[in-house]
């Protein structure tokens, strides 16, 4: 079984050490560091950095922009900012500049922390299935095109008729929506 691999940033070891050892399970790569030149360092060495849990008061810089800059050279990996210093301003800045996924204020709470870890796994998943599932709709499209060049006489009902199955690119994002509504609802983390 692969690991899954996140990464804290913190420049207080108390913190970081504590951070650690309330995630830490078998099925966890937990990467820990104190600044966001060593976490730069990590992202270099490392496969695939699923998720980031970056503290924003960081010597040198603020997490809001490592966390930017993680946005745009790792756009895939789950930006979490965590603060002891929450003002609007500062939530604004890291949606607007580092689309961050969730903001989440210090102290943090042990058991709502492993639930937001664990939903950032799963949603850093769903987004690699979606990518995926769009991937194999292309394809499948270009297919259908070539079929369609090369016989022109067949039409997509024909194709259906015969056991083909047409999957567009809308299909799959309605497809995604309808498994991301069902799944936030069931997890009782549905905004309604």
């Amino acid at each position: 079984m692969d690991k899954n691999t996140i990464i804290i940033v913190d420049d207080e070891t108390n913190i970081l050490n504590s951070l650690k050892r309330t995630l830490e399970d078998d099925s966890k790569n937990i990467l820990i560091t104190e600044t966001a030149e060593n976490a730069w360092e990590i992202f270099k060495k490392e496969k695939e950095i699923e998720v980031i849990l970056c503290d924003n008061r960081l010597p040198g810089m603020l997490g809001i922009d490592f966390l930017a800059k993680v946005k745009r050279l790792y756009p895939d990996t789950i930006r979490i900012l965590m603060t002891g210093y929450p003002d609007v301003n500062t939530a604004m800045d890291a949606i607007n500049k580092a689309n961050i996924w969730r903001y989440i204020l210090k102290p943090i709470e042990v058991k709502e922390l492993n639930i937001l870890v664990n939903q950032a796994f799963e949603f850093y998943q769903i987004m690699r299935e979606n990518r995926l599932l769009l991937q194999i709709a292309r394809q499948h499209a270009e297919c259908l095109k070539v079929l369609k060049d090369k016989y022109p006489q067949v039409s997509i009902d024909e194709l259906q008729k015969t056991g083909g199955y047409i999957i567009t690119e809308k299909y799959i994002s309605q497809m995604v929506e309808k498994f991301m509504n069902k799944y936030y609802d069931d997890k009782g983390i549905s905004e309604k």
